[in-house]
């Protein structure tokens, strides 16, 4: 019986090895001497172009290491429920991307102060330039289908839109795909719907003169990053951060290769 017992104990010991939930907070950062983040490989976060790194997500992750004193490592990700579980299994330490801050997500997530103000819009070819229907109203959306990035934040927006109108939508989400690569495949009419950010779906129709953003998904929705819920410490020093640059704004650096 003893023996049993003892037993017992071991597998719940081990058991409970297996699954312990890593605790990685500023201090045990700062042992390691390095920030592993990780980001969206896109433009307007982070792309190499020729030998050089740009993107103004980089330079706010370039600007935090340089607040925090401490050498970011970069790892790129754009599903966000693979860096979601990549962060909470120690993986990374901060998503550096714009997440819409949603009741959904601070169940897995701590969100940061506010980094930026978007909403998601419905991205299709303007009116004379497609064959497929133009849609002015959310609910036109039914039996249209709606190309999203795999993961994106914004299929919780659909679902609930889909409790607002009463209607199923067709929802079609591509894993190797970014919001960009979206809107290109609508520019280029090898598909006709897609939804993403406001911000990255703008500046895009500078580039695609076909592009037709009219049609609001979402209201305007707070963004931020992210850290694990445990990294309480960390959290407040990014916070820190933040609210430093908005009274001291970045200067454009020089470009790190």
């Amino acid at each position: 019986m003893a023996l049993f017992i003892v037993g017992l104990t071991i597998l719940a010991i081990v058991g409970k090895g297996e699954n312990a939930v890593l605790t990685r907070d500023y201090d045990d950062i700062r042992k390691d001497s390095v920030l592993h983040v990780v980001m969206e490989y896109m433009s307007d976060s982070y792309i190499r172009v020729d030998d050089t790194i740009v993107g103004e997500q980089y330079e706010l992750v370039q600007s935090l290491s340089d607040y925090l004193k401490i050498p970011v490592e970069i790892h790129l990700e754009n599903d966000l429920t693979k860096s979601i579980d990549g962060l909470n299994e120690g993986k990374y330490d901060l998503i550096a991307r714009r997440i819409p801050v949603t009741t959904e997500l601070r169940e897995d997530i701590a969100f940061t102060d506010n980094l930026s103000l978007d909403k998601q819009v419905l991205v299709q070819r303007i009116r004379r330039d497609t064959t497929s229907k133009f849609v002015s109203s959310q609910l036109e959306l039914p039996d249209k289908k709606i190309f999203v990035v795999k993961s994106s934040p914004v299929l919780q927006r659909l679902k609930n839109l889909e409790t607002e109108i009463g209607d199923t939508l067709c929802i079609e989400q591509m894993s190797d795909y970014n919001a960009e690569q979206l809107v290109m495949l609508v520019s280029s009419g090898d598909i006709d719907y897609a939804v993403c950010d406001y911000g990255t779906a703008s500046r895009l129709t500078k580039q695609y003169k076909n592009i037709d953003i009219s049609t609001n998904i979402s209201f305007s929705q707070l963004q931020a990053w992210a850290v694990r819920q445990d990294a309480v410490v960390l959290l407040d020093t990014i916070n820190a951060w933040i609210h430093y640059i908005q009274k001291h704004p970045i200067r454009k650096t020089k470009k790190r290769s």
